[in-house]
């Protein structure tokens, strides 16, 4: 199927005169070889036909006005006003959006999105060049169904997503999970997760537990890395500088470098490495003299990739590094010696984490199977906190004595699985596979210094055909984990071709999260907590019912694509902390709540002429148990969102102007209280309501150069208020952090193609 992408209407002088026309891909600035252009001359009313060469030029000797226009599939039209006495370059937009849009997460082999059973939401690197994101946080924060939590203290952000926190999210890294806060379950820091080396980020809503195991039980976030090149050698570089708020300058705001290299070595052996410096120098804001609001971070990021392609089988190895430095500095305070000479001093803080992955993944086809995957990794993080008293003026540091200021914090991880996938009937196709994990966390905050658990599970589902436009897929796995014993997860999907432009799919799937070790063995004591894990906890199980409705219509002549998603989630034991019954001056974890989500989701998306656009819209319900014990208060809380995103390209030139928006609604909860009288109370907290609007520019320079100029946080939200609710650890009390208020950057990039 070809696309009509370019009407070209030339008025070139009386005489013929050469003139050569090129075409690129306003991304990639990619030449646009086999472009057929259609030309009609309006004096003779003679058709001719022209071809781009791979180059993507061609060459046009004719003289009087003329039509020309070409054919490509995935471009937008252009159109524009030549003259015969100059060549012209234009750079062809493509398509916002590709209806055979290819996906892996959760799949039998790699297929179009809109022949998945799931409902997978994908950002491609176009959108993550357009953001000028750097983190997984920075490109998330506009996702509906998807909230963004910050903890000043550590520098972290974790997300929940449909309501569900993020110990039920599991980021993965082409399909292995991914190793981030010790042995503190998921609940990944998204801004240690740095998208350097990511070709397209895929979102699944709702359970996963069948493919991935425990705590997919609100969804999984699959980070698909970049394996293949286009090139002999490929070098990507870019320097990015930011504001932090109004704070900018050398020792101010944000500064990142970044260097990326691909090299074919041969045929069938191709290598990448890379590395990233994100300098974040702090921001004060109100806080006193060398305190911060949101404290320095340091972060260097390393990858590298060796990959050998083979006619029936690929196998690569990759490295992941990470090394950041968290300084909180505290407040100075007099220190008057005998003499009488004043020594101030303040207590400081560091928080030193060290990462490095190690994956080992191989592909391909055996005879008696029609795919299979295989993977083995080793993950090793550790935090190392450090707490001493620095002389202000000699710049002396000792470190401090008391319990718990001085912590190593260590978790390791050994991941493998494999996949096989086979189809012994027509129309019938069979996966079976297995994973392993075994899990190691030790520290001074855990029971006996170190515990471990082992997880094991096998799974099988079918994707069966009945007819054309039906497909159903069941699926099951057992699980055995040492902490709790095991587990057998059912789920089944349908997906049915209501038309060539309409899918309906319906989805069921039990989910289950276990214990993360800090929940079983944690073990904190100081002056202002007594905080004890419990290995007696249950795993949170949840049943989840999602129905999706996936259209294509027409909009003037344009396709527009519509998405509407309803989602339930049941959540039984799930895990919360509380007093201890059996020592009421310390708390534990305990299995006492039931938790629900009940939600909408509504999405379009299109592209007409020079603008792309996605307009989306969300309802989430979340359930509180004190209403099931006080039956006449309401059983949810509802909180909208909205977000835009809009895209459009300046008639005639590569320049894009990016706008990406977001309606965060307030979210409600009830809270018990004590009166005057001393009597429990139910009152209703909120975290209020906010706006984020996001601004870029992209204009490519050259060939080689792209320059962008963004600005973040429009609405310049620093904190929300927060009346009853948690907002997490180390939040601020009634204030929740959003951010430092309104940033502006400006990228450099240098891409260089060889061969």
């Amino acid at each position: 199927m070809q696309r009509t992408v370019l009407l070209l209407l030339l008025f070139i002088q009386f005489s013929a005169q050469a003139q050569t026309l090129s075409f690129y891909d306003q991304e990639t600035k990619e030449p646009i070889n086999g472009l057929v252009l259609q030309v009609k001359n309006l004096a003779t009313d003679r058709p001719d036909a022209f071809l781009t060469d791979t180059s993507g030029k061609v060459l046009i000797n004719l003289a009087f006005p003329l039509i020309v226009s070409t054919s490509h599939l995935g471009y937008v039209s252009l159109t524009d006003t030549l003259y015969s006495a100059k060549d012209y370059d234009f750079f062809l937009a493509p398509a916002f959006y590709e209806l055979d849009e290819v996906v892996v997460t959760g799949q039998f082999s790699p297929q179009s999105a809109e022949r998945s059973v799931f409902r997978v939401q994908k950002i491609d690197r176009q959108e993550i060049e357009k953001r000028a994101a750097l983190t997984l946080e920075e490109v998330l924060n506009n996702q509906l169904n998807i909230r963004v939590n910050q903890d000043l203290a550590i520098g972290s952000s974790t997300i929940s997503l449909q309501g569900v926190s993020s110990q039920n999210v599991k980021i993965l890294v082409d399909g292995i999970p991914l190793v981030s806060r010790v042995g503190n379950g998921n609940g990944a820091d998204l801004s240690q997760i740095n998208l350097q080396h990511i070709e397209r980020i895929e979102i699944v809503e709702g359970p996963m537990a069948v493919n991935f195991g425990a705590n997919a039980l609100a969804g999984v976030i699959n980070l698909i890395t970049k394996k293949e090149f286009d090139h002999d050698t490929e070098v990507r570089a870019f320097v990015q500088t930011e504001s932090a708020g109004p704070e900018y300058g050398l020792d101010a705001g944000r500064h990142i470098q970044s260097l990326n290299i691909n090299h074919q070595l041969g045929e069938n052996w191709s290598v990448l490495i890379g590395g990233q410096h994100n300098d974040f120098l702090g921001f004060q804001g109100n806080a006193g003299p060398r305190q911060h609001e949101w404290n320095p971070k340091k972060q260097w990021t390393g990858n590298g990739l060796l990959k050998f392609n083979g006619e029936n089988h690929s196998v690569h190895y990759r490295i992941d590094l990470l090394d950041e430095l968290i300084r909180d500095f505290g407040s100075v305070q007099n220190n008057f010696l005998s003499s009488g000479e004043n020594q101030p001093f303040a207590i400081d803080e560091t928080y030193d984490s060290k990462r490095h992955s190690h994956q080992l993944q191989a592909e391909g086809r055996l005879p008696f199977l029609n795919r299979y995957t295989a993977f083995a990794s080793y993950s090793s993080f550790e935090r190392q906190k450090r707490r001493f008293s620095r002389n202000i003026v000699t710049e002396e540091e000792r470190l401090t004595t008391g319990e718990g200021d001085q912590d190593l914090s260590t978790y390791r991880v050994w991941e493998f699985g494999g996949t096989g996938f086979l189809s012994p009937l027509n129309r019938l196709d069979l996966q079976v596979g297995y994973q392993v994990s075994l899990e190691e966390v030790g520290g001074g905050r855990i029971l006996e210094g170190q515990q471990g658990i082992e997880d094991y599970g096998v799974y099988a589902s079918m994707e069966w055909r009945p007819l054309t436009a039906t497909t159903i897929r069941p699926g099951f796995r057992y699980a055995y984990n040492s902490a709790f014993g095991d587990q057998l997860i059912p789920s089944v999907q349908l997906r049915h071709d209501l038309s060539e432009q309409t899918q309906l799919r319906l989805s069921y799937g039990r989910g289950f999260r276990s214990p993360s070790v800090r929940e079983l063995y944690f073990e904190f004591v100081d002056s202002n907590h007594r905080i004890f894990g419990n290995p007696d906890l249950q795993p949170e199980r949840s049943n989840h019912i999602s129905i999706n409705a996936a259209s294509t219509y027409k909009l003037a002549s344009k396709d527009v694509k519509a998405d509407l998603n309803f989602f339930f989630n049941d959540i039984y034991d799930q895990i919360s902390i509380g007093q201890n019954i059996n020592d009421l001056t310390s708390t534990t974890y305990l299995n006492v709540d039931r938790f629900k989500t009940l939600g909408v989701t509504f999405n379009q998306e299109a592209t007409l002429g020079n603008l792309s656009a996605r307009l989306g819209f969300s309802y989430i319900g979340r359930f509180n148990q004190i209403s099931e014990e006080e039956t006449s208060l309401s059983e949810f809380f509802y909180s909208p969102e909205v977000n835009a995103n809009l895209f459009y390209t300046l008639r005639g030139t590569s320049v894009t102007i990016n706008l990406f928006y977001k309606y965060t609604g307030r979210l409600q909860s009830y809270f018990t209280d004590t009166n005057t009288q001393g009597e429990q109370v139910v009152s209703i907290g909120e975290i209020s309501d906010y706006h984020w609007l996001d601004a870029t520019v992209n204009h490519p320079i050259g060939e080689a150069l792209n320059l962008t100029l963004g600005a973040r946080n429009l609405f310049n939200v620093t904190q929300i208020n927060n009346s009853g609710l948690s907002g997490g650890a180390h939040s601020g009390g009634p204030s929740v952090p959003v951010s430092y208020g309104m940033s502006y950057f400006l990228k450099i990039s240098y891409n260089l193609n060889l061969k």
